[in-house]
């Protein structure tokens, strides 16, 4: 591995591990960190392979932030999640940032299960999907208990920046 590598993984990971602390401490994820990898990022790529570094590195970015970008805009996501991601695509390329993505969702949807359980709120969770399933699908049966489900739920959000980074040590076990 070369001295470039060695600073990209090193940014990566401090980028990550600054994020998920800042995240889980004040549930934020700091544009300054952020920005930073993905400058370095770019920088890294261009001196080390000129402006074909510097579009790999772009690819990245922008495969990083377009993965997440329906689930953020349907509410999923805050925008630090959104940037964290798309800094990781800058830091890393195209490839490892949809490797980080898909071992996120899943890291992410095993947390977000286990608080469920935790809370002993996946019972009612399952049911308001189920029930939300059956309205998208136009289902002929006659639903009224949406009105039931527990409102308060919709309120809550886990820091998935945690989820972003357990996904990026997943994503570079599978290199």
């Amino acid at each position: 591995m070369t001295l470039a590598t060695y600073l990209l993984d090193a940014v990566t990971v401090g980028v990550v591990l600054i994020s998920v602390y800042t995240d889980l401490k004040e549930r934020k994820i700091y544009n300054k960190v952020i920005a930073t990898g993905i400058v370095a990022g770019l920088m890294l790529h261009a001196l080390t392979s000129g402006t074909a570094g510097i579009i790999f590195s772009l690819k990245g970015l922008g495969a990083g932030l377009g993965l997440l970008f329906v689930p953020f805009a349907l509410g999923g996501f805050g925008a630090g999640d959104v940037k964290l991601m798309g800094a990781v695509g800058a830091l890393k390329g195209p490839y490892f940032a949809f490797n980080a993505f898909l071992a996120t969702g899943i890291t992410g949807g095993i947390f977000a299960i286990a608080v469920l359980i935790k809370q002993k709120r996946l019972l009612s969770t399952l049911k308001r999907i189920a029930l939300t399933f059956l309205v998208f699908i136009g289902s002929r049966f006659r639903i009224n208990t949406l009105k039931s489900l527990d409102k308060a739920e919709y309120h809550e959000s886990l820091p998935y920046g945690l989820a972003i980074g357990l996904g990026t040590f997943v994503a570079y076990l599978m290199r």
